[in-house]
């Protein structure tokens, strides 16, 4: 069967500390060789740790690993035991006079999950997630920092008492555009809005009270309550792109992919963000008809232009993957006690 995942990528592992007891956890991307990542956030209430060096100008200090957790700004800590995890393990650019000292460079963000009302975060997942990491296709829905993951929360019920969300989680996609060019995507999608199919039909979201889904244009006289939701996409691409300009191209047209998926994205409430990263083993892969596309020696910026194509639709898939891999939970402060998945929607 073919890996859809991340680790379809060579050199990538990704492990996962799930806690369905309180509804939280934490998932780490982890790369043999250090790699280029650049970023994107869009959503109002992005919260990301080491961030900003991933931006278009900045150097292009290569990182060893991404991490996604839950318990929003608190789930950052967990990038303390990862990097304690990389360095017990010799993996990290060094320094001294013998060579003796390990600097790991990571990067990650974190979700407001459902466990933020059951128990704090503990940093250690972090650790758990790494020594968890293999080259095996991802596991996707109710895992690591999906567990406490879940959609459609603009629109509470019982007189704003109850949020009515339905279950979502991690989940994966991948795009193969010929020459053994891969494009995978994760995402731990945890919306404040509907997921909506290219068709229109709402896959998950606000449940209504009368039944179906609440939509957004709703809210101006409908009671409503805010929380703090993100969805975070990790994409992979194995082509060298050189500069960090054209990897953050890429992030940016991937980003396309939530917008496709989710409705409302990218709002005040949301964190939504997205990190690439590659493993370069291709360079100028484009088959012989890019030579027509060339501005001066390069055909980079069709490069850009097809992978970034093709990330927003692995993007879109993996959204719609981690709904359809989730499973209902049981949730004190959810309509009727439940937050029901897409193949239970209670």
């Amino acid at each position: 069967m073919t890996n859809t995942t991340l680790t379809a990528l060579t050199g990538v592992r990704v492990g996962h500390a799930t806690h369905l007891d309180r509804l939280t956890g934490c998932t780490v991307v982890l790369f043999d060789k250090p790699a280029t990542v650049a970023f994107k956030a869009y959503g109002g209430g992005a919260g990301g740790y080491n961030t900003e060096g991933l931006r278009g100008g900045k150097t292009d200090y290569r990182l060893h690993g991404i991490f996604i957790a839950g318990g929003s700004s608190t789930g950052l800590m967990a990038a303390a035991s990862i990097m304690e995890c990389l360095r017990e393990d010799g993996v990290g650019f060094r320094s001294g006079p013998d060579g003796s000292v390990v600097n790991p460079s990571i990067t990650g963000a974190a979700i407001y999950d459902l466990g933020m009302s059951i128990a704090p975060f503990e940093a250690d997942y972090g650790r758990e997630a790494y020594r968890n990491a293999s080259a095996d296709a991802v596991a996707g829905g109710n895992v690591g920092a999906g567990t406490g993951a879940s959609v459609g929360k603009f629109l509470w019920l019982d007189g704003g008492a109850k949020v009515g969300a339905m279950k979502a989680g991690v989940g994966s996609a991948r795009v193969d555009l010929g020459g053994g060019i891969i494009v995978t995507a994760m995402s731990v999608v945890n919306a404040v809005g509907n997921i909506v199919l290219p068709d229109g039909q709402i896959l998950a979201g606000n449940r209504s009270e009368a039944g179906g889904f609440s939509s957004y244009d709703q809210i101006s006289d409908i009671v409503t309550r805010s929380l703090t939701n993100t969805t975070i996409t990790v994409v992979g691409i194995n082509v060298g792109l050189g500069s960090k300009e054209h990897y953050e191209k890429l992030a940016h047209l991937a980003t396309h992919g939530q917008v496709r998926a989710i409705n409302p994205v990218h709002t005040s409430a949301d964190g939504d963000s997205l990190f690439v990263f590659s493993t370069g083993e291709l360079r100028d892969p484009l088959n012989a008809t890019g030579q027509y596309f060339k501005e001066g020696l390069t055909d980079i910026h069709l490069q850009v232009d097809v992978l970034g194509h093709a990330a927003a639709k692995a993007v879109q898939e993996s959204i719609y993957d981690a709904c359809r891999a989730a499973e209902s939970v049981e949730f004190a402060e959810a309509y009727e006690g439940i937050v029901p998945a897409v193949g239970d929607p209670a």
